[in-house]
């Protein structure tokens, strides 16, 4: 009987292991993925209480590399400084009809890249909601993000647009880049 006792008491601590376990699995889960994805058009949208807009879309491909493109995704953001705080963590990438998905590039050689594909040469930085020098409330600030895609994606890429704060929702954008001649 004691030995039966010891097993029970075994097995509820392993059940009650699982279930801790599973639902912390489970939270991590829906908050890496974008399960609410809602479509945007060009005037943008708001996101828990943050307003994302696609500014300006420049690609660029080279002659020896055809099949290539870099594509700068500019983007603003707006909204007060409590919401812009959900928003750490900010995810950007680009997608094409079979849900490919390509992520920003990040290196000490980004930043040159998008002075080069930028008209004013300027480069805002990554998606950052809560920069040090961050405008007042209400005041628009821009991101830059710059991705390497295949050439084929410059016709259909869709944008999508996340934070450790929104997700499961995401914002999706249509983007058509301008092209630029990068001789």
């Amino acid at each position: 009987m004691r030995h039966l006792l010891w097993i029970i008491l075994a097995a509820v601590l392993l059940l009650a292991n699982v279930v801790v376990a599973g639902w912390t699995e489970i939270t991590d889960l829906r908050r890496a993925r974008e399960w609410r994805v809602v479509q945007a058009g060009a005037a943008g949208a708001g996101l828990r209480g943050v307003h994302v807009r696609v500014d300006q879309v420049w690609a660029g491909t080279a002659p020896d590399l055809s099949e290539r493109a870099l594509v700068l995704v500019r983007l603003a953001l707006r909204g007060p400084e409590p919401a812009r705080q959900g928003w750490t963590g900010c995810d950007v990438s680009l997608r094409d009809a079979a849900d490919r998905v390509w992520l920003p590039l990040i290196s000490a050689d980004s930043a040159g890249a998008v002075r080069v594909l930028s008209p004013d040469g300027e480069d805002n930085g990554r998606c950052n909601p809560v920069p040090h020098d961050a405008p007042p409330d209400g005041q628009e600030f821009l991101s830059d993000q710059i991705f390497l895609v295949p050439a084929e994606l410059l016709k259909g890429a869709r944008l999508r647009v996340s934070a450790w704060g929104t997700r499961p929702e995401a914002l999706e954008f249509p983007v058509k880049p301008v092209l630029r001649d990068l001789h």
